[in-house]
Protein backbone atom coordinates (compact mmCIF):
# COMPACT_ATOMS: atom_id res chain seq x y z
CA UNK A 1 0.00 0.00 0.00
CA UNK A 2 0.97 3.15 -1.18
CA UNK A 3 1.37 6.14 1.79
CA UNK A 4 -0.82 9.01 1.22
CA UNK A 5 1.08 11.57 2.31
CA UNK A 6 1.53 13.93 4.87
CA UNK A 7 -2.04 16.44 5.06
CA UNK A 8 -1.98 19.84 5.65
CA UNK A 9 -3.17 19.81 9.22
CA UNK A 10 -0.54 17.12 9.87
CA UNK A 11 2.11 19.41 8.33
CA UNK A 12 1.20 22.51 10.27
CA UNK A 13 1.07 20.29 13.48
CA UNK A 14 4.47 19.03 12.55
CA UNK A 15 5.68 22.36 12.40
CA UNK A 16 4.34 24.05 15.45
CA UNK A 17 6.23 21.27 17.03
CA UNK A 18 9.48 21.77 15.54
CA UNK A 19 9.21 25.30 16.11
CA UNK A 20 8.42 24.85 19.61
CA UNK A 21 11.19 22.56 19.94
CA UNK A 22 13.67 25.20 18.36
CA UNK A 23 11.89 28.29 20.68
CA UNK A 24 12.48 26.35 24.09
CA UNK A 25 15.96 25.33 22.93
CA UNK A 26 17.23 28.78 22.63
CA UNK A 27 14.71 30.39 25.30
CA UNK A 28 16.80 27.97 27.81
CA UNK A 29 19.87 29.47 26.30
CA UNK A 30 18.57 33.31 26.59
CA UNK A 31 19.47 33.65 23.10
CA UNK A 32 17.70 34.28 19.60
CA UNK A 33 17.21 31.59 17.27
CA UNK A 34 20.15 31.37 14.68
CA UNK A 35 21.52 29.24 12.49
CA UNK A 36 23.02 26.81 11.84
CA UNK A 37 20.85 25.07 14.04
CA UNK A 38 23.03 22.96 17.10
CA UNK A 39 21.50 19.68 16.83
CA UNK A 40 23.64 17.93 17.91
CA UNK A 41 23.09 19.79 21.09
CA UNK A 42 19.29 19.70 20.85
CA UNK A 43 20.04 15.99 20.87
CA UNK A 44 22.47 15.32 23.69
CA UNK A 45 22.02 18.28 25.94
CA UNK A 46 18.47 19.18 25.81
CA UNK A 47 16.80 15.88 25.16
CA UNK A 48 19.72 13.96 26.79
CA UNK A 49 19.79 11.43 24.08
CA UNK A 50 23.92 10.15 23.23
CA UNK A 51 24.67 9.89 19.58
CA UNK A 52 26.88 6.51 18.66
CA UNK A 53 28.32 5.71 14.98
CA UNK A 54 27.96 2.67 13.75
CA UNK A 55 29.03 0.13 11.01
CA UNK A 56 28.12 -3.31 11.59
CA UNK A 57 25.18 -5.09 11.99
CA UNK A 58 22.49 -3.62 10.38
CA UNK A 59 24.41 -0.30 9.94
CA UNK A 60 26.49 -2.40 7.63
CA UNK A 61 23.61 -1.86 4.90
CA UNK A 62 24.13 2.04 3.68
CA UNK A 63 20.60 2.71 2.69
CA UNK A 64 20.05 2.48 7.04
CA UNK A 65 20.99 5.86 7.86
CA UNK A 66 19.91 6.42 11.90
CA UNK A 67 18.05 4.66 14.45
CA UNK A 68 16.54 5.47 17.58
CA UNK A 69 16.45 3.68 20.68
CA UNK A 70 13.65 5.19 23.07
CA UNK A 71 14.64 3.41 26.41
CA UNK A 72 17.88 3.82 26.37
CA UNK A 73 17.98 6.86 24.97
CA UNK A 74 20.41 6.74 22.04
CA UNK A 75 20.50 7.98 18.82
CA UNK A 76 22.22 5.43 15.86
CA UNK A 77 24.14 7.05 13.05
CA UNK A 78 25.78 4.94 10.17
CA UNK A 79 29.07 5.88 10.34
CA UNK A 80 29.59 6.18 6.69
CA UNK A 81 27.76 9.79 6.92
CA UNK A 82 29.85 11.32 9.76
CA UNK A 83 31.59 13.25 7.36
CA UNK A 84 28.95 14.95 5.50
CA UNK A 85 27.57 17.44 7.40
CA UNK A 86 23.92 18.00 5.48
CA UNK A 87 23.28 14.02 5.50
CA UNK A 88 24.48 14.30 9.05
CA UNK A 89 22.61 16.65 10.87
CA UNK A 90 19.54 15.89 8.86
CA UNK A 91 20.15 12.42 10.17
CA UNK A 92 19.86 13.59 13.57
CA UNK A 93 17.12 15.84 13.10
CA UNK A 94 15.37 13.19 11.93
CA UNK A 95 15.83 11.05 15.03
CA UNK A 96 14.62 14.14 16.98
CA UNK A 97 11.69 13.81 14.78
CA UNK A 98 10.45 10.48 15.75
CA UNK A 99 11.23 11.15 19.66
CA UNK A 100 8.87 14.11 19.08
CA UNK A 101 6.08 12.84 16.44
CA UNK A 102 5.90 8.87 17.53
CA UNK A 103 7.97 7.98 21.19
CA UNK A 104 4.98 7.66 23.20
CA UNK A 105 2.38 6.25 20.87
CA UNK A 106 5.21 3.37 19.60
CA UNK A 107 6.25 2.88 23.18
CA UNK A 108 2.47 3.00 24.90
CA UNK A 109 1.35 0.57 21.62
CA UNK A 110 4.25 -1.65 21.20
CA UNK A 111 4.69 -4.49 23.44
CA UNK A 112 8.32 -4.94 24.96
CA UNK A 113 8.51 -8.60 22.72
CA UNK A 114 7.33 -6.50 19.68
CA UNK A 115 9.89 -3.79 19.51
CA UNK A 116 12.07 -5.05 17.47
CA UNK A 117 13.93 -4.31 13.80
CA UNK A 118 11.60 -3.64 11.38
CA UNK A 119 12.56 -2.84 7.70
CA UNK A 120 11.05 -1.66 4.92
CA UNK A 121 12.14 -1.03 1.04
CA UNK A 122 13.68 1.99 0.13
CA UNK A 123 10.58 2.07 -2.24
CA UNK A 124 8.63 2.24 0.19
CA UNK A 125 8.19 5.01 3.02
CA UNK A 126 5.47 5.34 5.31
CA UNK A 127 3.59 8.09 6.33
CA UNK A 128 5.92 8.26 9.93
CA UNK A 129 8.98 8.50 7.96
CA UNK A 130 7.77 10.84 6.22
CA UNK A 131 6.82 13.17 9.03
CA UNK A 132 9.94 12.78 10.66
CA UNK A 133 11.44 14.23 7.40
CA UNK A 134 9.58 17.29 7.51
CA UNK A 135 9.79 17.59 11.00
CA UNK A 136 13.99 17.38 10.27
CA UNK A 137 13.79 20.34 7.58
CA UNK A 138 11.61 22.81 9.42
CA UNK A 139 13.62 22.18 12.59
CA UNK A 140 17.01 22.83 10.86
CA UNK A 141 15.34 25.33 8.08
CA UNK A 142 13.33 27.81 9.90
CA UNK A 143 10.33 29.52 7.65
CA UNK A 144 10.82 33.09 8.90
CA UNK A 145 14.58 32.45 8.41
CA UNK A 146 14.74 31.01 4.44
CA UNK A 147 11.79 33.67 3.74
CA UNK A 148 14.19 36.61 5.13
CA UNK A 149 17.07 35.10 2.96
CA UNK A 150 14.64 34.79 -0.08
CA UNK A 151 13.55 38.00 0.09
CA UNK A 152 17.03 39.28 0.30
CA UNK A 153 18.36 37.34 -2.53
CA UNK A 154 16.11 36.42 -5.03
CA UNK A 155 16.51 37.73 -8.56
CA UNK A 156 12.93 38.64 -10.82
CA UNK A 157 14.38 36.13 -13.20
CA UNK A 158 12.18 33.20 -12.55
CA UNK A 159 13.61 29.46 -11.16
CA UNK A 160 13.21 27.34 -14.39
CA UNK A 161 15.76 24.50 -13.66
CA UNK A 162 17.06 22.18 -11.33
CA UNK A 163 20.38 23.96 -11.99
CA UNK A 164 18.99 27.55 -10.90
CA UNK A 165 17.24 25.99 -7.87
CA UNK A 166 20.66 24.04 -7.08
CA UNK A 167 22.24 27.57 -7.00
CA UNK A 168 19.59 29.42 -5.07
CA UNK A 169 19.58 26.81 -2.05
CA UNK A 170 23.70 27.24 -2.28
CA UNK A 171 23.08 30.90 -1.70
CA UNK A 172 20.78 30.69 1.10
CA UNK A 173 22.91 28.21 2.77
CA UNK A 174 26.21 30.65 2.26
CA UNK A 175 24.70 33.65 3.48
CA UNK A 176 21.97 31.49 6.35
CA UNK A 177 25.33 29.40 7.67
CA UNK A 178 23.35 26.47 7.53
CA UNK A 179 26.49 24.54 6.93
CA UNK A 180 24.97 21.62 8.45
CA UNK A 181 21.83 21.41 5.54
CA UNK A 182 22.79 19.52 2.13
CA UNK A 183 21.92 21.44 -1.23
CA UNK A 184 19.13 18.92 -1.76
CA UNK A 185 17.32 19.49 1.51
CA UNK A 186 17.26 23.09 1.05
CA UNK A 187 15.99 22.66 -2.58
CA UNK A 188 13.08 20.84 -1.30
CA UNK A 189 12.50 23.26 1.49
CA UNK A 190 12.20 25.82 -0.65
CA UNK A 191 9.65 23.45 -2.99
CA UNK A 192 7.99 23.01 0.04
CA UNK A 193 7.34 26.72 0.99
CA UNK A 194 6.55 27.44 -2.46
CA UNK A 195 9.54 29.17 -2.70
CA UNK A 196 10.40 27.71 -6.15
CA UNK A 197 8.39 25.47 -8.56
CA UNK A 198 7.64 21.85 -7.20
CA UNK A 199 8.06 20.23 -10.97
CA UNK A 200 11.78 20.20 -10.96
CA UNK A 201 12.26 16.58 -10.11
CA UNK A 202 12.02 16.74 -6.29
CA UNK A 203 9.21 15.67 -3.70
CA UNK A 204 7.60 18.39 -1.34
CA UNK A 205 8.44 18.18 1.85
CA UNK A 206 10.59 15.15 1.81
CA UNK A 207 14.63 15.04 1.82
CA UNK A 208 15.68 12.91 -0.80
CA UNK A 209 19.48 12.22 0.53
CA UNK A 210 17.54 10.83 3.61
CA UNK A 211 16.21 6.83 2.56
CA UNK A 212 15.95 4.51 5.36
CA UNK A 213 15.25 1.09 4.32
CA UNK A 214 13.55 1.12 8.26
CA UNK A 215 10.27 1.28 9.76
CA UNK A 216 9.98 4.17 12.39
CA UNK A 217 13.50 4.58 11.08
CA UNK A 218 14.77 1.38 13.83
CA UNK A 219 12.90 3.05 16.42
CA UNK A 220 13.20 0.07 18.86
CA UNK A 221 14.30 -1.08 22.27
CA UNK A 222 17.29 -2.78 23.04
CA UNK A 223 18.68 -1.70 19.84
CA UNK A 224 22.18 -1.72 21.38
CA UNK A 225 21.53 -5.84 21.65
CA UNK A 226 20.59 -6.17 18.00
CA UNK A 227 24.16 -4.30 16.60
CA UNK A 228 26.51 -6.55 18.59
Amino acid sequence: MENSGITIENKTRIEELANGLNNIYFTTHSKPLETPIPIEDIAEHHLGYSIEFVDDGIFSDPEILGGIDFEENKIYVNASVEDHDGRYGFTIAHEIGHHTLHKDNYLKETADAERRILCRDVREKPNIELEADYFAAVLLMPLKTIKNIFKDIRKKKPIRSIGQARSLASQIISVGNFNNVSNSAMVNRLIDLKLIPNDLGYHPGINSVYKPRSLLSLVLARISNKIS
